[in-house]
This record gives C-alpha cells, sequence and structure tokens, in this order.
C-alpha cells in the first residue's frame, strides 16, 4: 500500500474525529466527554445513517434488553454502537499513525482488520454474557424451588415464603432474585400477581423461570393440593437441567485444556528430539 495512501487515510481519520469530538463537546459541556463513545453518537444521529445501522443492531438490542431488565432504550443501544465503533475506529487511526512513523504499511493493513474484527467480538462479548446470565439463573432456580417447597410443606404461605427466601439472598446481586425481588416489590406495591408474574418471566427471558410463574399462578387459582406435586414435579425438572449444564461446562473446560497439553506435548518432543537431531 502507498505511504501517500496510507498518510491521506490517516488525515482523514482524524480529521473527522476531530469534527465529531466538538460536536460532541458542544452538546455534552457540563458532564465527562467519553472520547470513544459521545463522538461517535452524535456519528449515528445523523438519520440516513442511523436508518441504515438500527435494523443491523436488533438482535443487540434483545441482548442488551435482557442484561437490563427487558428494557433496552434507543439511547443504551446507540451507546453501544457508538463504543463498538468507537474503538473501531480508534484502533484504525492508531495503526495509521503507527505505519506512517514506522513505514511499514502491513502495520495499517493489520489495524484494518482489528478494527473490522473489534464489532464482531463485542456482539460475541454481549452474547457470552447473556448465555452466562441465563445459565447462573437455570443454575440458581432448583436451589430456590428447594427451599420454597420446603418451606410450603412445613406450613407457610407461598408469598411469605418467596419474600423470605429473597430477603436471605439480600445484596447478592444474583439475577433471579433481582427479578424475584422486583416482582415481589410490584405486588406490594398494588400490581397483580399475574402481571408481576408475567413481567418477571419477561426480564429473565428464561423459559424455566416462565415455567416457575406459571406454577405459582396455578397456587393462586387453584389451591394448594395441586401446588405442592407441581412444585415437586417442576424441581426435579430443574435439578436434572442443573446436572446437564454442570456436564456440559465440565465438557468445555476439559476441551479448553486439550490445546494447551497439545502444545506442552510439542515442545516436550521438540526438546527431546533436537538433541538426538542435532548428534545425527
Amino acid at each position: 500500500m502507498s505511504k501517500w495512501l496510507i498518510c491521506i487515510s490517516t488525515v482523514v481519520l482524524l480529521l473527522l474525529y476531530a469534527g465529531l469530538v466538538y460536536q460532541a463537546y458542544k452538546g455534552r459541556r457540563k458532564r465527562k466527554l467519553l472520547l470513544q463513545v459521545d463522538p461517535f453518537i452524535v456519528l449515528l444521529q445523523y438519520r440516513p445513517l442511523l436508518n441504515k445501522v438500527e435494523p443491523i443492531l436488533q438482535r443487540q438490542r434483545l441482548w442488551l434488553a435482557q442484561l437490563n431488565g427487558g428494557v433496552c432504550s434507543h439511547e443504551l443501544l446507540m451507546a453501544w454502537g457508538a463504543e463498538s465503533l468507537g474503538l473501531a475506529y480508534i484502533t484504525l487511526s492508531l495503526s495509521g499513525l503507527l505505519a506512517l512513523m514506522s513505514g511499514n504499511s502491513a502495520l495499517f493493513l493489520m489495524g484494518l482488520v482489528i478494527a473490522g474484527c473489534l464489532p464482531v467480538l463485542r456482539t460475541k462479548d454481549l452474547t457470552s454474557k447473556v448465555n452466562k446470565r441465563r445459565q447462573t439463573i437455570v443454575m440458581e432456580l432448583p436451589e430456590l424451588l428447594t427451599k420454597l417447597l420446603l418451606m410450603v410443606n412445613a406450613g407457610e404461605n407461598v408469598m411469605r415464603a418467596l419474600s423470605r427466601t429473597v430477603e436471605q439472598k439480600q445484596g447478592s446481586g444474583h439475577p433471579l432474585y433481582v427479578e424475584l425481588n422486583a416482582a415481589i416489590e410490584g405486588m406490594k406495591r398494588g400490581e397483580s400477581l399475574a402481571i408481576a408474574l408475567e413481567e418477571m418471566g419477561r426480564r429473565c427471558a428464561v423459559p424455566e423461570v416462565k415455567l416457575f410463574s406459571t406454577t405459582l399462578l396455578i397456587n393462586a387459582r387453584r389451591g394448594g393440593e395441586a401446588f405442592v406435586p407441581a412444585l415437586r414435579e417442576l424441581t426435579r425438572q430443574m435439578w436434572d437441567k442443573r446436572k446437564a449444564i454442570t456436564r456440559t461446562l465440565g465438557e468445555q473446560a476439559s476441551s479448553r485444556l486439550a490445546f494447551p497439553l497439545a502444545i506442552i506435548f510439542l515442545l516436550i518432543m521438540v526438546l527431546v528430539g533436537a538433541p538426538t537431531m542435532l548428534m545425527m
């Protein structure tokens, strides 16, 4: 790649970035300016560009909603997209400067590849966070059901048993107890049980939690005779799912160890075989 082409591209990138920073600074005089986010929010607010970018980010909107209580505002989505675009843009600009300073055009090409991969990597990281959150909820749900079943069998009221369980986990930050606490607080404010449980299932976005909500509604509509057998069966199913998830996580951990072990084996083969090869 021509040195002049790299120089022109880098200068254009830096000038555009400077203009975006200035526009962002004018709009945020009283707040700290985030250089990797705010300038690119200004860029994404350009209507023709926004109309093309927003449909592409619909899947990311769903994942961000799951991580933020079931709601993903337009500002949150734009902030995530602006940060992804900003990191890629800054990476490309810095690689251009390094290429000019070192006289090596391969650095600019490498920066171009890395800049293109950064939004994909951030999307993958978002996916892994959503999957981890789902696994965390499913892994904790049988513990909650077991405690609830014990309290109900001891004669405790269902909602009072739920409140006591949430109080024991107060401050843990676990997503299941956070959403369950939000549902209990909603019922205290006057929401019906069905609406509160429906909102909890929507925010968790986990089928097992929706099944748990349905079981609680059975208790409210049919009484305790149908509730205890349904809760016992649901507890058994959740323990089976927890065992399956644990088994999957163990297999993933063992597969991750396979590559380092293979590298160590090759190094040992080289260390053992190199003296023999040199003596021949």
